[in-house]
């Protein structure tokens, strides 16, 4: 009955309080030049009221969970917001662009992109997987070009086990021309293959028809090349332009690569700001952000939200030389990554002049909860190679394989990277997950051990409030906050308050706040 007697206390209170800001928009935006000049003309044009800027604390967590996948630390709470540096937000994103955790959550979206998965239906086998998932994770860390990333998957032959990229090509289900010409249309252009009419399709598949594996004695080993034998192939590129090949003196696959990365060419630019866009805002540039259309500026009902700052976006990313940290640079500095999330005004979300408010992914909820209560869940690999138990404390942000998960992991959405659909992980909310967080007995625990061991730290009640807040909510509480808190604590019996911590604890867990992005 406690915990909900402060569950109806603390519903009183309204959601993202501090998600809105005093601050003048001035202070952040500039919208005179760049791209938040291109943003503000296209809300003027659509009529759109122009966003307010989140609260410092808002922006700390964004910027954390986007770029590291994990919550700031209650000292980097103190820190942001006793900074009174006008550029501090662009420090910040630099800090958080060479946090050691942005490369396990840049691997973790390339491994569910790439279909890292050592069992069924890609069977990569685990010596390739971690291999693989490596070699990204060391890539986006020294954020290696993705063009020349690119070029090596599309290209490279050689085995499994010694040319990480050649892991490419086995990374499908369908490993059939037709399969792979599919696969590198979602994964390399963001297409599905509907977007191609038949001859434009057999066009494609021609590139990827001298695509060949072996076996060696090595077991699960497996060699990717292009077929010795002489052929003549007629060969399409996505947009229509026609080419023979001769092979094995062509290489279809560094022929199509060339058209693909050439820096005229829009379909791979276009395809990577629009799903980095998708992780960070939780949704792409185009509604349908899993099937572009071959229209380089969209097709009706499935049309970027501004044809001016998708160029943009495409411009800055080609002229940062195809680095994903000044991608993730020039979106995190937007106006419209600074954008409050309260109270959208109609059209605000659709035109992202308000940030859309979504759930968390799967490990993110996860890692949160272990990081905050110092009690991190065990992964298991049903695969006896090459170890069956993850180290204790892993994050499941860094979980290579895709093979490994947990019940809870799956019960909230973990992608299973069979397709690298960016619609295979699922953000929604579900009476399972509700069920989870009020009633896990495991949960229970970690928290009550969580809030004992702050209540040894000697501090005074209200810094144990403001620890709670800060490591939970990565704020610290409001007056009317303080006052639920204290209206709480007078129902209890003398000897039962020390219940209030954990009950607290509780109740900021299961807040929407803690949950989502906002």
């Amino acid at each position: 009955m406690h915990i909900l007697r402060l569950f109806t206390i603390f519903s009183l209170l309204p959601l993202f309080q501090l998600a809105a800001s005093p601050y003048n928009a001035s202070v952040y935006f500039d919208n005179t030049t760049g791209g938040d000049k291109i943003l503000f003309d296209h809300w003027n044009k659509k009529q759109v009221r122009f966003p307010t800027v989140c609260s410092d604390t808002v922006f700390l967590r964004r910027v954390a969970l986007t770029a590291a996948g994990r919550l700031p630390t209650a000292s980097e709470v103190r820190s942001f917001l006793a900074n009174n540096a006008p550029d501090k937000r662009a420090a910040l994103v630099e800090k958080f662009l060479n946090d050691p955790a942005y490369a396990d959550m840049q691997a973790m979206r390339f491994a569910d992109m790439l279909r890292i998965k050592a069992e069924f239906p890609i069977n990569l086998w685990p010596n390739a997987v971690q291999l693989w998932h490596r070699t990204l994770w060391q890539e986006l860390r020294d954020d290696r070009p993705l063009n020349a990333m690119f070029r090596d998957m599309l290209t490279l032959s050689g085995s499994n086990f010694r040319v990480p990229h050649a892991n490419f090509f086995r990374a499908s289900a369908d490993r059939s021309p037709k399969g792979l010409a599919g696969m590198v249309l979602l994964t390399a252009m963001g297409m599905e293959t509907d977007a191609l009419n038949a001859e434009q399709m057999a066009g494609m598949i021609a590139f990827f028809s001298c695509i060949r594996y072996k076996s060696t004695y090595e077991w699960k080993e497996e060699i990717v090349y292009n077929d010795y034998n002489c052929a003549i192939l007629n060969a399409m590129f996505p947009d229509g332009k026609k080419i023979t090949l001769h092979t094995p003196a062509d290489d279809p696959r560094k022929v199509f690569a060339d058209w693909l990365l050439d820096e005229k060419n829009p379909y791979f630019a276009r395809a990577v700001t629009n799903r980095v866009w998708h992780w960070c805002f939780g949704r792409g540039i185009f509604p349908d952000a899993d099937n572009l259309p071959l229209e380089p500026d969209g097709r009706k009902g499935n049309e970027p939200f501004s044809q001016a700052y998708q160029q943009y976006l495409i411009r800055e990313f080609c002229k940062g030389g195809y680095s994903l940290k000044n991608l993730y640079r020039v979106i995190m500095n937007s106006a419209a990554f600074q954008a409050s999330s309260v109270s959208p005004a109609p059209g605000q979300t659709e035109n992202f002049a308000a940030y859309p408010i979504h759930r968390m992914e799967a490990e993110l909820v996860i890692d949160a909860l272990a990081g905050v209560t110092r009690q991190f869940d065990r992964y298991t690999s049903v695969i006896p190679e090459p170890f069956t138990f993850l180290p204790a404390q892993t994050r499941a942000v860094t979980i290579a394989d895709g093979s490994i998960s947990t019940g809870v992991l799956d019960n909230f959405g973990r992608p299973p990277r069979d397709s690298g659909n960016l619609q295979e992980r699922n953000t929604a909310s579900t009476d399972s997950q509700l069920l989870y967080l009020k009633n896990s007995a495991s949960l229970f625990q970690r928290t009550r051990n969580y809030t004992r061991r702050i209540q040894r730290e000697g501090r005074t009640d209200n810094a144990r409030l403001d620890r709670l807040y800060l490591d939970i909510l990565s704020r610290y509480p409001t007056l009317r906050e303080r006052q639920a808190f204290e209206n709480y604590r007078k129902q209890l019996a003398p000897k039962e308050r020390w219940m209030i911590w954990e009950d607290t604890a509780w109740v900021l867990f299961n807040s929407k706040e803690f949950l989502f992005h906002h």
